[in-house]
């Protein structure tokens, strides 16, 4: 089987040696130290995944961002911009700009391999019991935070499956916490609003400010969650 194609958009040789090492195994993995060269590789190479520094030279990778979700060929390739500048408006800034995440650094291997999977729409991998689907689902959460606050937040899905969600919340929940949710918003060909109990299952901190990601597992699998076609 072929292995997919990651783009290491890097100057720095360092950054690029030690992610070529910890994804070969697995990717095949592409790099450009320039951003003329990352533009070109992308287009050509047709990665499935980018990696790309935040503080290119003469052009910003956000700037680089933008003009490759302007490409046909680039537009749909997930992008994930790395850089050292931890402030909230950095990431959202990122956001605007299409990239699918934002990672502060220095960062660590096992960080930036989630954020590849997940871009890749494979993590967590360990816990899936059946496909997911990408869906955004408009739903609320209330529960208690990990001090035992109270608190109750709007979100949606990333993706879903009968057996539980991922998706990103303002708060941080610590694994094991149990929430309370149900859809918002959501078609009434459904069958009306959707209301179940979810364990935290997995967690990947993002940041200092958040969102965080969360994968939930439903106490009771459910199909109303996903639609059939």
């Amino acid at each position: 089987m072929d292995k997919k194609r990651l783009l290491v958009v890097d100057e720095a040789r360092e950054i690029g040696e030690m992610l070529s090492a910890g994804f070969s195994a697995d990717f095949d993995v592409l790099r450009a130290r320039t951003w003329e060269e990352g533009i070109r590789r992308a287009v050509c190479d047709h990665p499935n995944c980018i990696l790309l520094d935040m503080m290119m030279p003469q052009v910003g990778g956000s700037l680089v961002c933008e003009i490759l979700k302007s490409i046909k060929q680039t537009k749909l390739i997930p992008i994930i911009l790395m850089g050292a500048d931890a402030r909230y408006e950095v990431w959202s800034a990122a956001q605007e700009k299409g990239a699918f995440d934002y990672l502060e650094k220095p960062f660590s291997f096992e960080k930036i391999s989630n954020a590849v999977h997940r871009a890749l729409g494979e993590a967590p991998l360990e816990r899936r019991r059946a496909p997911r689907v990408a869906m955004k689902i408009p739903i609320v959460i209330r529960g208690k935070d990990g001090g035992e606050n109270l608190f109750e937040v709007r979100a949606e899905t990333v993706d879903v499956s009968r057996h539980g969600a991922l998706v990103r919340l303002p708060v941080r929940l610590p694994v094991g916490k149990q929430v309370e949710l149900c859809q918002s918003d959501f078609p009434q060909a459904i069958g009306g609003t959707h209301q179940t109990s979810a364990r935290i299952v997995w967690t990947d901190e993002k940041g200092a400010f958040g969102p965080y990601w969360h994968g939930l597992e439903f106490v009771l699998p459910s199909s109303e969650w996903v639609i059939k076609q």
